[in-house]
């Protein structure tokens, strides 16, 4: 195992502690001295490395530091990686409500960086704490992996950090920018699976409720799924701002439906009252416990999944925006509901 830096560009190599040691004419060992403090090395050749490894962009990894100190002296290992957890104080103040989507998420980090002997470091955004200033704080405590949370909003951007020294994985699929490494639900074949399920139950008049916003997050995935799956499905698809837009119910009734698919379970309250003629399915159930039939996004999972490809992609030495962004989908789980009766069965 070598110590490496980050690549200074996404298609070269790393450059490795080796390298910097040839650049400079001295053996590794010493080249690995220069970096340590404290270490038994002439201070005119310390500052030839240093200057050295400036030059070609290298710079050594906290983690596999550590990692080879262990070795050499034959001591247990007692490093434990600090992660980064952004999030945006919309997505932070929900933290509390145990049946939110920052709780899930938030347990599903902390339980995989458990996992992995790590520790979660909570970076809440402000305009009280600058990009600069988070810049400076994570090099203060010598984090370098970072999971980015979703925005609740499709409009708001990723933050100006300084991407070049981190390795990031993004959660969701409402940052479009950077280019980083995702984990995301698969928003697409959680349709399909709906759509499969209603089929075999009998119904066949499907009806889709979106919300603009959140078909802009989810980049129109389960409206792509809908038209293709289902005959004429551009014409059955009701497009609004919010739950409580007017209209609604005189549409259903012109479009003689017979199962109302929605992209999420706060439409159910709204319809509640009139579903003894419609089934009622929903693409993001929140509690596989409840009533609601439908797809379980099981957000713990997908946050684990987030933390597993961060560690890949640190013991990989990677940081920046990779050439490469890998998309991670989870699946999610059918739940069976009381609110889509079997028609065949009736």
């Amino acid at each position: 195992m070598s110590e490496t830096s980050k690549a200074n560009d996404s298609h070269e190599s790393p450059v490795s502690l080796r390298q910097v040691a040839e650049a400079a004419g001295v053996s590794r060992m010493t080249a690995s001295r220069a970096f340590k403090e404290g270490a038994s090395i002439k201070p005119e050749v310390r500052a030839k490395v240093l200057k050295v490894a400036q030059r070609l962009g290298y710079a050594p990894d906290k983690m596999v530091s550590e990692l080879m100190t262990s070795f050499v002296k034959r001591r247990p290992i007692d490093y434990r990686e600090t992660i980064a957890v952004v999030w945006w104080p919309e997505r932070w103040n929900q933290v509390n409500q145990a049946d939110s989507y920052t709780a899930s998420i938030q347990q599903g980090i902390q339980r995989a960086a458990a996992r992995h002997g790590c520790t979660v470091e909570e970076v809440v955004l402000s305009p009280e704490l600058p990009p600069r200033a988070i810049d400076r704080m994570l090099k203060a405590r010598g984090i370098q992996g970072v999971i980015l949370t979703p925005p609740q909003s499709a409009d708001q951007s990723a933050p100006d950090l300084d991407w070049d020294e981190l390795c990031v994985v993004r959660l969701g699929s409402s940052l479009r920018n950077p280019k980083f490494h995702c984990v995301q639900a698969s928003h697409y074949k959680a349709m399909v699976h709906v759509l499969e399920k209603v089929s075999s139950l009998g119904y066949k008049r499907p009806c889709l409720l979106a919300q603009t916003d959140m078909g802009v997050r989810m980049q129109r995935a389960f409206a792509a799924a809908f038209m293709a799956w289902v005959e004429d499905g551009s014409n059955s698809i009701w497009h609004a701002e919010s739950v409580y837009d007017s209209g609604l119910l005189e549409w259903l009734e012109e479009k003689r439906a017979d199962v109302i698919v929605a992209d999420c379970d706060e439409w159910y309250p709204v319809l509640k009252p009139q579903l003894g003629k419609y089934g009622f399915v929903s693409l993001a159930v929140k509690n596989p416990d409840d009533v609601i039939a439908g797809n379980y996004q099981n957000s713990v999972s997908v946050a684990e999944s987030a933390v597993d490809l961060l560690m890949q992609a640190r013991f990989r030495h990677e940081t920046g925006i990779p050439a490469e962004p890998l998309l991670l989908l989870t699946t999610g789980s059918w739940v069976e509901g009381s609110t889509l009766p079997d028609l065949l069965s009736a």
